[in-house]
């Protein structure tokens, strides 16, 4: 559900950017090459959520891509580090913080959880992978270089 939630935002954002979307789903790690190849040719970029199943294997889906020249855009920095191309998307270390922010400030008497406000992460960092570049064939803009976790 979580990964469908994303995808149905990225096609909105994409809409008002004139891109289409083609979708390709996994249920398991054994469909990820299936679905690679189904894009494959067809796409100019795969984009992929927050999901176990493709994070516990992403280079199966980098085997693919990497294959094809196709940039892999993931939603977070530890899939990028296996192998993704970029992100600009959720970094689990700064949640896990402002968790235990907030769970301070209610063991401390200080909020309780029902009067406490939904917080998301406010600051993105962008995670680039070099190396994925290069093996794609892809040259990254010194400017997008700049602030960001690089990863050579």
């Amino acid at each position: 559900v979580n990964s469908q939630l994303q995808v149905e935002l990225l096609k909105k954002a994409a809409a008002a950017k004139g891109i289409t979307v083609k979708e390709a789903t996994v249920s398991t790690v054994n469909d990820i090459q299936q679905a690679a190849r189904s894009l494959a040719g067809d796409v100019q970029a795969v984009y992929v959520p927050t999901d176990n199943v493709l994070a516990s294997a992403i280079p199966t889906l980098i085997s693919v891509t990497e294959e094809a020249k196709l940039p892999v855009i993931c939603a977070e920095g530890g899939m990028v580090r296996a192998g993704g191309l970029a992100t600009l998307g959720v970094d689990y270390y700064k949640l896990g913080f402002q968790t235990g922010v907030m769970a301070a400030d209610i063991l401390s008497g200080k909020s309780k959880p029902a009067d406490m406000a939904i917080q998301a992460q406010k600051e993105f960092k962008p995670t680039i992978n070099l190396k994925e570049a290069a093996k794609i064939g892809l040259k990254v803009p010194e400017d997008l270089l700049k602030g960001a976790e690089v990863i050579k």
